[in-house]
């Protein structure tokens, strides 16, 4: 049943503010990052709070926090942080990549990420984006600069919801306010929801009053990570983008307040990303490799997954051949001696690695990011993703300033036009749009015949007006997940809101009984100890379910899509059965 769960808690928000080797291993707990003494020295020993040439220095500090592609806290380069917080975890249940090593120096076994009490669960648990960022929040605007407050709203947002998305709760208030000692009050994922909607609408709007210039802004973002280009407009399209993603979100508990957000995103005088704006991401200007191509490629501990390859080929998609290369080295399947054609292969999840990995042995020689890729943006949110939302609301009916037909077909070009100038030939968008169908492509691992399964996407590309409602949303939802990438958070949550696209099960789940193995993992649980018993009761309070990763977060509504019947000579163990509308 679909309720209006949103009402009381917008009302209450409404009135308050409110590696190689992997990275060293928290002996607290992922969030109790730092000391006070590290808090002290980051502030200056709490000089943010009265001068804003300080504080201005912390918010600099504070922004590439939002998702650490390759910051460490001492501000040298390193993609570590990344391994642990997205790569380790994330990046797998999404589909994109496979973690193709069963254990690192850190970490613990891994012999599959569905591995309980894996201590990459709680990888993107680190709020120093809340420590360096709390005397933009609180004193900004008494030092005369409010729309460092706007800035630092937006950034909390965007790690505020998305731990929401991945944990289903967040003690989002205690990280603001800089308590960091257990027990934390963990607060229920529609709260935090409501507040974040409000105060995106504030930073919103404090930009819009002050508009700061482009030497205001070099104040806090670093000129080879920035996100704006200094231009205050980026900000606020940023802000109005994250507005329209939470709705989307939300769109199965409470459709009423979803349509309204997006509505007004789009309508905003600024409003979302849109046709000509870059996406908001990090260009890479500083001479560093993309963090992803360095696990990839420098580490070897991420290959292509399986479920991103079959899906690449069942859409004929040419993307597949300029994102990733592989077969460097032969595959030889180990029962039967077959040595695999050439051509490039993704890792199944689940499987029980072999705890060496390198280029010429075991599923070395798999995809591997190309060499293209070597200097790539790396997105916070991405046009394509923005469009491709628009598509979704204007097939619920939504004013998105496009038809459903109109934003889908423009999502997909505009995934052919911003990868061009890395392709060898011309990627024709009007030959991948005209494909009414597209054969089903069976999965089949080249080393190991046993890792194999039936082929789970049969939608074609080209919109059909006569398709019903649903069938439109799993080829919005499938071109989408292909545009999106690598952008892993979004691509998970949006698999589990709708079930598309058509993901594969791990192989082996050591999460049974308490994870369905079809329904895959819902949400990212926490390793309990002996130091934290009390905080993740509380946890489970407001999850309203087991802290394990079966119990589904807030939006994650059991009736929109459930774990079906067996079909008879299907191939499938089961099905699973979307209904979105």
């Amino acid at each position: 049943m679909k309720t209006n769960i949103f009402a009381l808690a917008l009302a209450v928000a409404a009135s308050t503010f409110a590696t190689g080797c992997g990275d060293r291993f928290q002996e607290e707990l992922p969030w109790m990052v730092g000391s006070q003494d590290q808090m002290d020295n980051d502030d200056e020993t709490g000089l943010g709070a009265t001068d804003i040439t300080v504080l201005e220095k912390e918010l600099r500090g504070a922004i590439p926090f939002m998702l650490n592609y390759s910051h460490e806290p001492t501000g040298t380069w390193a993609p570590h942080k990344y391994q642990y917080q997205r790569s380790n975890n994330v990046d797998n249940y999404a589909g994109y990549w496979t973690t193709s090593k069963g254990t690192f120096t850190f970490g613990g076994p891994m012999p599959s990420l569905y591995t309980p009490d894996n201590d990459y669960l709680g990888g993107p648990l680190d709020n120093q984006l809340f420590i360096k960022s709390i005397n933009a929040i609180y004193y900004a605007e008494t030092l005369g600069k409010p729309e460092w407050r706007a800035v630092a709203l937006i950034i909390q947002a965007y790690l505020g919801h998305e731990l929401v998305d991945f944990y289903g709760a967040l003690p989002f208030n205690d990280w603001r306010n800089n308590n960091r000692k257990p027990p934390l009050k963990w607060e229920a994922g529609a709260d935090v929801y409501a507040q974040i909607f409000t105060e995106l609408d504030e930073a919103i709007a404090i930009l819009k009053e002050r508009q700061p210039s482009a030497s205001e802004l070099e104040k806090i973002e670093d000129p080879n990570k920035t996100v704006s280009d200094g231009d205050w407009i980026r900000w606020v399209k940023f802000a109005n983008s994250i507005k329209l993603r939470m709705a989307m979100n939300i769109v199965n508990v409470d459709p009423t307040t979803a349509q309204q957000k997006a509505e007004e995103a789009v309508a905003d005088e600024i409003g979302v990303l849109t046709d000509g704006d870059r996406d908001i991401s990090y260009v890479s200007k500083d001479g560093h490799n993309n963090c992803i191509y360095q696990i990839s490629v420098g580490w070897d501990d991420v290959r292509l997954g399986a479920s991103l390859e079959n899906i690449l080929k069942h859409f004929n998609n040419p993307l597949l051949n300029v994102w990733f290369d592989g077969f460097q080295y032969p595959i030889v399947e180990k029962s039967t001696g077959i040595t695999a054609e050439k051509n490039i292969y993704g890792i199944r999840p689940g499987i029980a690695m072999i705890n060496t990995t390198n280029k010429q042995n075991n599923y070395g020689p798999f995809g591997i990011v190309h060499e293209n890729y070597r200097m790539a943006d790396q997105p916070f949110i991405k046009l394509a993703e923005v469009i491709f939302l628009r598509a979704e609301g204007a097939l619920r009916g939504w004013a998105m300033g496009g038809t459903a037909q109109e934003l889908y077909e423009r999502g997909v070009r505009l995934m052919f036009e911003e990868n061009q100038k890395y392709a060898s030939e011309t990627l024709d968008a009007d030959k991948y749009l005209a494909q009414e169908e597209c054969e089903v492509v069976d999965y089949t691992d080249p080393l190991n015949y046993a890792h194999n399964i039936k082929g789970r996407v049969s939608v074609g590309v080209k919109w059909n007006d006569a398709d019903d409602d649903e069938l439109k949303l799993e080829k919005i939802i499938s071109q989408k997940y292909i545009a999106n990438f690598p952008m892993s958070a979004e691509a998970w949550t949006t698999y589990r809101r709708t079930g598309y696209p058509r993901l594969f099960p791990v192989y082996l789940n050591p999460m049974k009984p308490d994870v369905d193995t079809e329904l895959q993992i819902r949400r990212m649980p926490i390793k309990v100890t002996t130091n934290n018993a009390l905080e993740m009761a509380g946890l489970e309070q407001v999850l309203g379910g087991p802290q394990h990763g079966g119990t589904r977060v807030f939006w994650d509504n059991s009736d929109t899509w459930t774990r079906g019947e067996d079909i008879e000579n299907s191939g499938f163990p089961v099905v699973v059965a979307p209904n979105n509308f």
